[in-house]
């Protein structure tokens, strides 16, 4: 299971305030330690109270209304979930475990001991796999071949054009009920899996290597440097340029 923590923040809400529907790149789970309120994940609406979470998946459009004071621990993060999926919706916390993996990580960020950023990335597996416990869903030991077969397709040709339509068509699928199946599996709409294979790609050749930006875009799949440049930077927080300057090899000599 891969994971890209993108975004941890700890943070008083006040009452009667509100966050407009939006969406993100990558799944987030806010946590409510406290309060009360509401938040509508896609079409469905919930009340939140102490101990809940909510789950977003990765372009669904949420809302947030705090009724009262609410003290909220909330990330986005990218991985490949095909194993636990994570389903947009609320639960609960019935024992605080999820609670206390996030403090362990929010205590992590404030300290940044030495290897903090592997053991973030360890307790962010291990919240996935207690939401996994939570929510009771069925670990996918044996998903449809189609869907492997994709999935291993993208990840294979995420650097070439591809012909996600063609691919569907030739799964028997019709592309949008692909998409729905596709995305019910990973967590991600077909292109969107693309996208963040290409740039998970392009984090480890500027991490590991010396090539030119330029080159890094293109062999990646990227249409363009300035789109792909745009790309990493929402994905990633900064620049290519930037990422390499703090991350790459040179900083390791």
């Amino acid at each position: 299971m891969n994971v890209i923590l993108n975004l941890f923040h700890t943070v008083t809400r006040a009452a009667d305030s509100y966050i407009h529907f939006h969406t993100h790149n990558g799944f987030e789970i806010v946590y409510y330690v406290n309060g009360s309120g509401t938040t509508q994940i896609d079409k469905e609406k919930f009340d939140y109270d102490a101990s809940c979470f909510s789950v977003s998946q990765p372009g669904c459009r949420h809302d947030e209304y705090r009724r009262t004071t609410t003290d909220v621990i909330y990330l986005v993060f990218n991985c490949n979930i095909s194993t636990i999926p994570l389903r947009n919706g609320l639960y609960r916390d019935p024992d605080g475990t999820i609670c206390k993996l996030l403090q362990r990580m929010a205590a992590e960020l404030s300290c940044k001991s030495k290897y903090y950023d592997i053991l973030l990335r360890c307790l962010l597996m291990e919240v996935i796999v207690e939401i996994g416990r939570i929510t009771n869903v069925e670990t996918v030991e044996e998903a449809d071949d189609n869907l492997i077969y994709a999935k291993n397709y993208i990840e294979q040709y995420h650097g070439e054009k591809m012909d996600l339509q063609g691919l569907a068509k030739t799964l028997g699928y019709s592309y949008d009920y692909f998409r729905h199946l596709f995305k019910d599996y990973t967590g991600y709409s077909p292109m969107q899996y693309a996208v963040q294979q290409r740039l998970e790609r392009s984090r480890q050749m500027l991490t590991e290597g010396r090539e030119p930006i330029t080159t890094i875009s293109i062999e990646c799949g990227f249409s363009n440097s300035p789109q792909f440049c745009k790309m990493f930077k929402n994905q990633f927080g900064m620049s290519p340029k930037r990422f390499r300057e703090k991350h790459g090899v040179m900083q390791k000599l």
